[in-house]
């Protein structure tokens, strides 16, 4: 693994982007509960699965990073890995990985009559960039917006593209950063493109294609 710290911690929303990551560890995604830290073989650190969502992710790990210090783990740097989806005409394709920099929660916020919307400020910035693994640095940077709705038409993907002046749309993004710079804890977001945001078709989507990405960005060694 490229990683020399032996302390970092891959957060994953999903029993299937865990058992994407670790194979040799699927049944243990299976029997995971979102309160446990699964330690990995041969030193390689932490994992853990957080469940879908903002409130599950941001509840989960806060509580796991204040239960690693109560016993004495120091958690040296949180990795959110996962899937995305890419607003049209950011220059971001199905397949591409990205280092997620920034995000904001993209509907928070409230609705005037006219039907516009007001977002609620909630920018979150991930650890600057120049602290990640050296293979990390050279991925692509994107601004993020985690919703809790995913966007399912061209008119949604294009208002909170240009709104948050986003790249990329996911569901716990913003709520894994908010938690670990609640705990001075470093933090790094990368995800893979699954599907563009826009109008909903499933059938175009490539989500385990983007997983296999996904690995291959992150874990050089173990490909």
């Amino acid at each position: 693994m490229s990683f020399p710290d032996k302390n970092h911690l891959f957060a994953f929303a999903t029993p299937v982007e865990f058992a994407s990551f670790f194979p040799e560890l699927s049944k243990l995604a299976d029997e995971a509960t979102l309160d446990k830290l699964i330690e990995l073989p041969e030193n390689r650190g932490y994992a853990c699965i957080l469940g879908l969502g903002i409130v599950s992710f941001a509840t989960n790990l806060t509580y796991l990073i204040s239960s690693a210090k109560q016993q004495g783990i120091r958690i040296s740097a949180v990795f959110i890995l996962g899937v995305c989806g890419a607003y049209p005409g950011r220059g971001i394709n199905v397949l591409d990985v990205v280092r997620v920099d920034s995000e904001c929660v993209g509907d928070m916020g409230y609705q005037e009559k006219d039907s516009s919307f007001f977002p609620f400020p909630s920018s979150v910035r991930a650890t600057a960039a120049e602290h990640a693994p050296a293979h990390l640095q050279k991925l692509k940077s994107a601004v993020g917006v985690t919703v809790n709705c995913c966007t399912g038409t061209e008119e949604l993907a294009l208002l909170r593209s240009k709104m948050f002046n986003a790249d990329i749309e996911n569901m716990e993004g913003a709520a894994g950063i908010a938690a670990c710079m609640a705990h001075n804890t470093p933090v790094f977001e990368i995800r893979a493109v699954s599907n563009m945001a826009t109008t909903r078709d499933r059938a175009s989507w490539k989500f385990n294609e983007a997983l296999a990405a996904l690995r291959q960005a992150v874990f050089l060694e173990i490909i």
